[in-house]
């Protein structure tokens, strides 16, 4: 399949849902909350389609380990500790239940606000499959322009916390308010003014 092609589908099919999706293989764009493409990639591995590798690694998986939506939404009062990113100081401050609720109502919000694009590869009997892949995501990642590669590597900036969006989300789902709101308090103090 040619990458011109792949690309132009990633950027210019009608983003979707990132719930109920296949485990097929192929080539992703992630779309942040304002409806911009932040990363493109590929399924890389047999027991990673689309289904894993996006819906459960970079929605729900840790933090500073390449899930790319759980890393630009670790903030504010989605915020839970992750010693790869923050002072020690704050994993001492934090209740472990409070950061199990934040991080729920971070997969709340990426569900709800963040979409996906993506474009099927089939195997064709191919010997070398995810080498071929990860051909292919590099490839198309050439030739995005660097605002579609903001979340690449491991090191890239969180969002700051899109307030009125998170206070409706609490507002569907108060529960979530109290823990998050202790969340919040902690990541102020010991991680954004750090």
């Amino acid at each position: 399949m040619d990458s011109k092609d792949i690309f132009r589908k990633l950027t210019y099919t009608e983003p979707k849902s990132l719930i109920g999706l296949p485990d097929s293989f192929g080539i992703y764009a992630l779309w942040d909350h304002e409806g911009k493409i932040r990363y493109i990639g590929c399924t890389p591995k047999a027991t990673e389609g689309f289904r894993v590798r996006v819906g459960n690694k970079h929605v729900t998986g840790s933090e500073g380990r390449s899930h790319k939506f759980s890393q630009a939404y670790c903030t504010g009062r989605m915020w839970r500790y992750c010693k790869k990113l923050d002072p020690e100081s704050a994993l001492r401050a934090q209740n472990s239940d409070d950061a199990k609720t934040a991080k729920e109502l971070r997969t709340l919000f990426i569900r709800k606000h963040c979409r996906i694009t993506y474009v099927e590869i089939p195997n064709n009997g191919l010997q070398n499959y995810f080498s071929y892949l990860t051909s292919l995501e590099s490839e198309v990642q050439n030739m995005a322009p660097a605002s579609m590669r903001k979340w690449e590597g491991l090191g890239f900036s969180r969002f700051a916390e899109p307030l009125e969006l998170v206070d409706k989300l609490l507002e569907e789902n108060p529960i979530l308010r109290t823990a998050a709101t202790r969340q919040n308090e902690i990541f102020n103090r010991y991680v954004e003014n750090a």
